[in-house]
Order: structure tokens, then C-alpha cells, then sequence
């Protein structure tokens, strides 16, 4: 199977009282966040050996947490600004603040990829993530244009219970973005659609 895209990238608060598992995950606020150039998620898993008789007889390679990043073509002040905890003023601007906590959102997108010439949607989401301020980088225009993206990276956690990534593939584009949508909360009216 060859990667060869993605799409809808779909963020939502995640209300961590009552979310011990998938299964009792709840999400309010969704919002779709894109256009994205890149999403990758790396996963951390603990490395640990336990040796007895001078062999490996038990390991621990279970996952610990991990990081996401993503390169947005550019995100809306209130996009980002909700992203990260901040305020976004009636006129939606944003006002940063050094004491602003960003929320633990879920986040969810659909790969394209190629099995057998014929298109998988692999519909993932994250259940447990909480993005940091980016960097503000700016160039110059030359002789030609060159388009620049903002990165928002965060942090990956796992649930309670463990659970820390629900997916599927589906044969259609619409059945990955429902089930993205059923996890997350995402109504027709929060995607502005």
C-alpha cells in the first residue's frame, strides 16, 4: 500500500472528566482546522528489557505518548487562537497570553493511500493532544513567490485507559470523514458546512 494523501484535518475539545477510554471519549467543539501541506504523528514507546539468565526474558515496548506536527498552508486567528487557549477578540483578532493553557483536543484526518490500484481512505484519529505556540517565521518576496506554512506541533497522550488512536479504512471518502465525525462530535453546523 503507497501512501498518497490527505484531507480534512478535524480538531475537538476533548472533556477529560469523563474520557477514560474510546469508548467513553466525549469531544464538543469541533471544528474542521485545515488545509494541511503535512500531519505526522510520532509515536514514543518505552524501550525496557528485563534480563534474567542472561537473556531478554520480558520487554516493554508499549507507547508512551508521542508528538504531532502540523504544517497548515495558514490558519485562521480563530482556528489558532482556539488551538492554543488564547482569546480571539470580536474583531477576530487574538491577544497571546504567556498564562493561556491550550486544551487537550482530539484530532482526526483521512489518508489516501493505493492497495491494488484501488484508493483506501484510512480514516485516524488521535484521541489525546495538546498543541503549543508556533513559530511566527517571515520572508521576503524575491524574484519569485515562495509559499510558506505555519507548523503547529503538540504533544500525543493516551486516555486512561490506554486508548490513544481510533482508525479504519474505508472504500469511500464519505464513510472515513463519518467516522471521523461520529468520534469526534462533528455536526454540519461545527464544520460550517
Amino acid at each position: 500500500m503507497a501512501k498518497i494523501g490527505f484531507e480534512y484535518i478535524v480538531a475537538a475539545k476533548l472533556d477529560t472528566e469523563v474520557s477514560v477510554s474510546k469508548a467513553t471519549a466525549k469531544y464538543t467543539e469541533a471544528r474542521v482546522i485545515g488545509p494541511a501541506a503535512n500531519a505526522n504523528f510520532t509515536i514514543n514507546t518505552s524501550d525496557v528489557k528485563d534480563y534474567g539468565d542472561d537473556n531478554v526474558v520480558e520487554t516493554d515496548v508499549s507507547p508512551t505518548g508521542g508528538t504531532a506536527s502540523l504544517e497548515l498552508n495558514e490558519p485562521t486567528m480563530k482556528n489558532e487562537g482556539w488551538l492554543l487557549g488564547h482569546t480571539v477578540t470580536e474583531d477576530d483578532g487574538m491577544v497571546r497570553n504567556a498564562n493561556d493553557i491550550p486544551p487537550y483536543v482530539g484530532i482526526g484526518f483521512v489518508g489516501k493511500s493505493v492497495r491494488a490500484h484501488e484508493t483506501v481512505f484510512k480514516a485516524k484519529v488521535y484521541l489525546k493532544a495538546q498543541f503549543k505556540e508556533p513559530n511566527d517565521e517571515n520572508a521576503t518576496k524575491q524574484d519569485t513567490v515562495t509559499f510558506t506554512h505555519t507548523t503547529m506541533e503538540g504533544n500525543l497522550y493516551t486516555l486512561q485507559n490506554g486508548d490513544m488512536k481510533a482508525e479504519n479504512e474505508f472504500n469511500t471518502l464519505a464513510e472515513a470523514k463519518a467516522y471521523v465525525n461520529k468520534i469526534l462530535g462533528v455536526t454540519d453546523s461545527s464544520t460550517g458546512k
